[in-house]
């Protein structure tokens, strides 16, 4: 995802001051509690200058530390983490009925603010009424609030939605959801693969796959999702790995991701088109089978489901995938025929040991929390730290 603002040519002298101080908060942000000792061997620091470093981070209401055990040899020491009163993001997740709207915290907090359905509004009363809920947000965390966050269900470019197919979002500005706040704007799957590849803790490569209305998902390298020339990495539900006579609503033909269109699947099981689509497929693939076209139905879906992951292996290597929505649900209704798929969809080379499948560790609010950290990534530099502590004081 492209930036949503650019950096200042010339820093004032406050923000020269509190430069060391935002690679520290963010070494800190990206660690499981990383101690003292710790960050300052990242920093090339002496124990002196990491000690005054720590000092004003503490003063700032950005990070608290308390003790732990050494890490090897050597006396106790005092591990860090980000402060629970420190910076707020807000994040609106817009999903295909509905949106919901969050306040999380540095440490990783998560406060649920508010929740509305929005069927039948046009996307500019949208807009609008979602600038409201943030203004009111941001009145009562009192300056708390540094950057709003929205997830789309579709393609985003910059703070602009270019295409969400299911909603029919094209050309919609999300910059007024925030007022005066930064906005940062991503597709919600790419936005969850990062919260997973920071529960993970991992730094190398992580592929994470949602399954909602439709197949999204992003490649995460060192916790940073690849995004692409111009922000859009990671449609892998427009992989061509379905029927080549299958037209896709993207306007492509064979897209993996037709088959679990709930219209389609609601033809094939001969029930009518679901006015809910994500809600009613969450039904039809969680709830018991009811009958036997159901459980052909999930079994089919996880064989291409497995097979599409082997692609994906196949072409990015990953060290993990993670599984959020639907996708782990889907695997498991169906276990055996998504693996024997997964299992012949990949090349000998990585048959002896492939990457785990894991379930996703951040849950339901993976896109909540992805949205926080990568707005904290976009404008906690050193000019916002300065403003910060600026006001701290």
């Amino acid at each position: 995802m492209p930036s949503a603002r650019s950096p200042s040519p010339s820093p004032s002298p406050q923000a020269r001051h509190w430069r060391s101080a935002a690679v520290a908060l963010e070494f800190v942000r990206r660690r499981p509690q990383p101690t003292r000792r710790e960050l300052a061997q990242a920093l090339g620091l002496a124990s002196g200058p990491a000690s005054d470093l720590v000092g004003r981070l503490r003063a700032a209401r950005l990070v608290t530390e308390h003790p732990v055990t050494a890490r090897g040899p050597g006396r106790p020491t005092a591990g860090l983490r980000a402060h629970p009163d420190g910076p707020v993001a807000l994040v609106v997740d817009l999903r295909h009925a509905d949106w919901r709207l969050a306040a999380v915290g540095l440490d990783g907090s998560l406060e649920p603010v508010a929740a509305e359905p929005h069927t039948g509004r046009s996307p500019g009363r949208l807009v609008n009424r979602l600038h409201r809920a943030v203004a009111s947000a941001t009145d009562r965390l009192a300056g708390r609030a540094i950057a709003v966050a929205v997830a789309v269900p579709g393609l985003v470019e910059g703070t602009r939605v270019l295409d969400a197919t299911v909603t029919g979002w094209r050309g919609l500005g999300l910059a007024p959801i925030g007022g005066g706040l930064p906005v940062v704007a991503g597709n919600d799957a790419t936005l969850a693969a990062v919260a997973e590849a920071r529960a993970h803790a991992t730094t190398g490569a992580l592929v994470h796959l949602v399954l909602e209305v439709g197949i999204g998902g992003a490649l995460v390298v060192d916790g940073r999702p690849v995004t692409g020339a111009r922000g859009l990495a990671g449609e892998f539900g427009h992989l061509p790995f379905g029927d080549a006579g299958e037209l896709c609503r993207c306007g492509a033909r064979g897209c993996w991701g037709v088959p679990f269109d709930p219209q389609r699947i609601a033809v094939r099981l001969g029930e009518p088109e679901p006015a809910d689509p994500r809600a009613w497929l969450h039904g039809v693939l969680q709830a018991p089978p009811r009958r036997a076209a159901e459980r052909r139905l999930r079994a089919d879906l996880a064989r291409r489901f497995g097979r599409g992951i082997a692609g994906l292996v196949n072409a990015l290597d990953p060290d993990l995938v993670t599984l959020g929505g639907l996708a782990g649900p889907l695997r498991d209704a169906a276990p055996d025929a998504f693996h024997d798929a997964f299992r012949a969809g990949l090349m000998d080379v990585h048959r002896p040991a492939p990457p785990e499948i894991a379930t996703g560790a951040a849950g339901q609010d993976a896109v909540l929390v992805g949205g926080a950290l990568t707005a904290f990534d976009r404008v906690l530099d050193a000019e916002r730290i300065a403003a910060w502590a600026g006001r701290v004081r």
